[in-house]
């Protein structure tokens, strides 16, 4: 005798269940996210950061900021021996590896590559306009051009997560069964 069918109630439960996990995962990727890129220095050095908060040292972040596409990479290329290029290219691509993954995991509505796009870009701008003015950290442009490239790479390995999963859960054909490739 083998396990009782479960109830479509049962069913519906376990999936809002699981879907409240997936939403939380995301939400702890977001949180640790915030925390690597915004306030990735000791409470102190933000507390002194916002100690010197004035219209003039705000406006500041906009001298610094890089508002022009690919000079930041541009520079990294070019002084690939002497600055931590790799690091900080690689770096800026990794962390929204798992934005791309996550966010259509979380629900199905955000299952196609623009909304994966859509909602990283918005995500990334708002961090680099909260650097921009904060002080802490400085606006780049191509941060949001790499971490948005990042997203996608996310979405392009959950696609494919995806359709290797379905792969093996598609029935088996008549020659399969008999043990025919």
């Amino acid at each position: 005798m083998g396990k009782p069918e479960q109830s479509i109630t049962t069913q519906i439960k376990d999936t809002e269940k699981q879907k409240k996990i997936r939403r939380a995962v995301f939400l702890v990727y977001l949180a640790v996210t915030i925390k690597l890129i915004i306030f990735k220095y000791p409470w102190e050095h933000l507390k002194e950061i916002m100690d010197t908060w004035e219209k003039g040292i705000i406006l500041e972040g906009l001298e610094t900021a890089n508002f022009t596409l690919f000079k930041t990479v541009r520079m990294y290329i070019i002084y690939h021996d002497r600055l931590n290029s790799f690091e900080n290219l690689a770096g800026n691509v990794g962390i929204f590896v798992p934005f791309g993954i996550f966010l259509p995991w979380t629900d199905p509505i955000y299952r196609s590559w623009w909304r994966v796009l859509c909602n990283a870009f918005l995500f990334v701008t708002g961090i680099e306009v909260f650097q921009l003015f904060s002080a802490f950290g400085a606006f780049d442009v191509d941060d949001i051009l790499l971490n948005c490239f990042g997203a996608m790479l996310g979405y392009l390995m959950f696609r494919l997560l995806e359709r290797k999963k379905a792969s093996f859960r598609a029935p088996a054909g008549p020659r399969e069964k008999e043990g025919i490739p």
